[in-house]
């Protein structure tokens, strides 16, 4: 009989032997052992997990690939790409590729266009919703967003001087428009002094999701722990559900029954493209959903495009000046006109601040099939992570000429963009899983931009660096310093339209 010490001594070596074999065959024979990477990641996926917690993940990929090419293994089964082909593979309409488990983890319950796997289920749930994202619907939402961005402004004009936290304006904003688009009513998240509970729980959620997906043990025996903050960080992720439930049953208290109502839920409500219709819970996700996805986004893009441009101020008065000369050919005294949206230096500027700071910057992974795949010539076995991240496409030398420069030139010159720059531009990802709210989020930024240089002038303060603006990211990105403070100076003679912008 064996005394407890030689079992666990026996035991011990038995967890030590097979760690060393499966460090053996992920280094020496799996089939990944060929692709160039950090020796770590041939062993061990974790050493990637503790960069992700830390928020560095993206930026440390980029530079894997400025050192190993195109092709890096950064895990024992998982790869990551950054050629435009394996953009098509990966990402195009005939992928064989489906989303990759982590998503599951990182949803709402129950599962939502973000992240239902399967293809076939994904396709129908993205039949309903696209019909909200019309052109026809896009249109009628257009009064709703330009009345908060007058809002915005007035807002802004009340600083007088004062720096502004521009990151928590644009979030304010983002939230109130959302609100008022999905649902009818917006949040009164501008009016407000403090920043609503909503903003500070999403900040939580993709850190809670990639802890509970990584550490499941420990995440289990957190989840326990009889301490009230650590209770209240975990809550987080249960509370972005519940605000999108409760909001979706204060909208059918209110609106009844009103098929013939502008807001963008009214359109999923009552659909008319056939197909069974989302049950309630399913609803309440996806109001959870596109309201999550439709805040962050278009802060975090509107806020490093003004950092950038209080950083080219030669950029920002020659933008000015485009706008104000469209302005006075289209409509002198009345709103924001659609020449002004239609400026090919606005684009090109929003273009440019989307490439160089996309809002969600980081891998968007899948997984191959049972058959395995080949990506840009790379056999890959069965169930083999693949990913690849717009931070690096969008930084393509070849393509993207002095990429870590913030040049909307680049756009102009080429006409919009080369085929080659086009191709690996992917801050809304590409394909069948492409951001439904692409045209939306243009809107939005277009006249938010446009309004905001015509009536300001903008600088930033001492406090606001680029080492307070250096990126950290759990899948979205925020400034290392939390907070983007801006000094908004109202031009001389700007005029101060109020809400004359709300009627097309």
């Amino acid at each position: 009989m064996y005394s407890l010490s030689t079992v666990l001594s026996l035991a011990s070596i038995s967890i030590a032997g097979y760690v060393l074999l499966q460090i053996a065959y992920n280094r020496l024979f799996s089939p990944l052992r060929n692709i160039p990477g950090p020796f770590l990641a041939s062993i061990t996926g974790y050493w990637l997990v503790f960069v992700d917690l830390a928020g560095f993940r993206t930026t440390v990929i980029h530079k894997l690939h400025l050192r190993y090419g195109p092709t890096v293994r950064i895990g024992p089964q998982e790869v990551s790409f950054a050629s435009a082909e394996a953009i098509n593979t990966i990402y195009g309409q005939q992928t064989v590729f489906m989303k990759a488990p982590i998503y599951e983890s990182m949803s709402l319950q129950p599962l939502g266009i973000f992240s239902i796997r399967d293809k076939k289920a994904h396709s129908q749930r993205r039949s309903l919703l696209s019909h909200a994202f019309s052109s026809s619907n896009l249109q009628n939402t257009e009064p709703v967003i330009r009345e908060r961005v007058d809002y915005l402004m007035q807002v802004l004009r009340q600083s007088k001087g004062s720096s502004v936290d521009a990151l928590e304006r644009f979030r304010a904003f983002s939230l109130d428009v959302v609100g008022q688009l999905f649902l009818g009513a917006s949040f009164g998240a501008l009016e407000a002094k403090q920043p609503p509970q909503f903003l500070h729980d999403m900040d939580k959620m993709f850190l809670i999701s990639g802890m509970q997906w990584t550490f499941p043990g420990m995440f289990a025996v957190m989840s326990k722990l009889p301490v009230p903050a650590l209770q209240d960080f975990l809550a987080s992720k249960q509370r972005v559900t519940d605000y999108g439930k409760h909001a979706y049953e204060d909208y059918l208290r209110i609106n009844k029954s009103a098929p013939n109502r502008k807001d963008l839920l009214s359109k999923i409500l009552f659909n008319s493209s056939g197909g069974a219709p989302l049950t309630d819970r399913e609803t309440y996700t996806e109001v959870g959903n596109l309201v999550f996805a439709g805040t962050d986004t278009t802060s975090t893009t509107l806020t490093y495009l003004c950092w950038e441009l209080t950083r080219n101020p030669e950029l920002q008065t020659r933008l000015r000046q485009d706008l104000q000369e469209c302005q006075e050919r289209s409509s002198p005294q009345g709103k924001v006109s659609r020449e002004v949206l239609d400026s090919p230096l606005l684009e090109a500027v929003i273009n440019e601040s989307l490439r160089l700071h996309p809002a969600a910057p980081a891998s968007l992974q899948r997984i191959t099939p049972p058959t395995g795949a080949t990506v840009s010539g790379v056999r890959l076995p069965a169930s083999t992570i693949v990913s690849m991240q717009c931070y690096t496409t969008n930084r393509d030398a070849d393509a993207f000429p002095d990429p870590d420069t913030f040049s909307p030139d680049r756009w102009l010159k080429s006409g919009g963009g080369t085929a080659a720059m086009k191709e690996l531009f992917m801050p809304f990802s590409k394909g069948t899983r492409a951001c439904l709210g692409k045209n939306l989020a243009f809107m939005e930024l277009k006249l938010v931009v446009a309004s905001l240089f015509l009536q300001f002038g903008l600088k930033a303060p001492p406090q606001t660096t680029e080492d307070s603006m250096a990126m950290r990211d759990h899948f979205l990105v925020l400034p290392k310093g939390g907070k983007c403070d801006l000094l908004f100076e109202s031009l001389n003679g700007s005029v101060d339209r109020g809400h004359a912008n709300a009627e097309l």
